[in-house]
């Protein structure tokens, strides 16, 4: 689904529009989408609109859930293990 360019900003756009257009689609309202997700409404607008770069913290949570950014672990994590341990570290 992702592929060279992934953050590239017309890229991003371009999947934010889609994600919008979805929106409008399925006659989900952004708003509530927003609320029942935890997320601020004028943040997830922003991010939908193409505004936010969506690199780190709350917009790129957002653009994860809304399936228009793929979910990369951070550095250091093991992507095969779900509780997200720090490779290296034992518990």
């Amino acid at each position: 689904m992702f592929g060279a360019g992934v953050t590239s900003a017309e890229g991003l756009k371009a999947r934010a529009l889609a994600a919008r257009e979805q929106f409008a689609a399925s006659g989900t309202n952004i708003s509530e989408w927003a609320r029942e997700k935890g997320f601020s409404v004028s943040l997830v607008q922003s991010v939908l609109s193409g505004k936010r770069a969506c690199r780190y913290g709350e917009s790129h949570r957002i653009a994860v859930a809304l399936g228009i950014k793929e979910n990369v672990p951070p550095p250091g994590v093991d992507p095969a293990d779900k509780g997200e341990r720090p490779i290296g570290l034992r518990g």
